[in-house]
């Protein structure tokens, strides 16, 4: 008779994701994803007019920020190739940032047809559902409640215009 001891341990089921590398190597891949998403900046900066200090153009901005980007990555590589050993494992490939990456890359083919409202509404609420699994009632009502308070601080109170959309004759200051 046995006695139930003998019977092997359940397996661990392998999932596609997160990945676990060591910390050394995923600084080192994040802070060179960072500097070439710097240089990106500053290449498409250069392309726009920078103005001068006291009336900055449309690109200069863009061009500080990619070179404080490429800088500070430059910063975070260092200090990790300075490191001797590996580190502990870090995890990468959440499933919730990969949802909210996803969501981020809809928003700007969205912008002009739903408009500023409808397409950060249709975020906010997407991410409500699918992250803080909200109930879908309750992720609109949030979404349209943060989006008239949109409404009202970007267009009362700074008197901008955001693009309407289709909702143009309803948003219009």
């Amino acid at each position: 008779m046995s006695d139930g001891s003998d019977a092997s341990p359940p397996v661990a089921r392998r999932s596609f994701m997160p990945v676990a590398i060591g910390a050394r190597r995923g600084g080192l891949a994040v802070a060179c994803a960072l500097a070439v998403v710097g240089v990106a900046f500053v290449w498409q900066s250069a392309l726009l007019d920078l103005g001068t200090i006291g009336l900055p153009g449309a690109g200069f901005f863009p061009l500080v920020l990619g070179v404080a980007l490429v800088l500070f990555a430059s910063a975070i590589a260092l200090g990790h190739l300075r490191e001797r050993t590996e580190g502990k494992p870090v995890e990468f490939g959440h499933l919730d940032v990969l949802i909210v990456f996803a969501a981020m890359l809809a928003i700007p083919p969205l912008f002009e047809p739903l408009g500023a409202y409808g397409t950060l509404g249709l975020f906010g609420a997407a991410l409500l559902v699918l992250i803080a699994k909200t109930r879908i009632w309750l992720a609109v009502a949030s979404a349209a409640i943060g989006m008239v308070m949109c409404w009202y601080f970007f267009e009362v109170l700074l008197g901008l215009q955001l693009p309407a959309g289709p909702w143009e004759g309803i948003f219009a200051g």
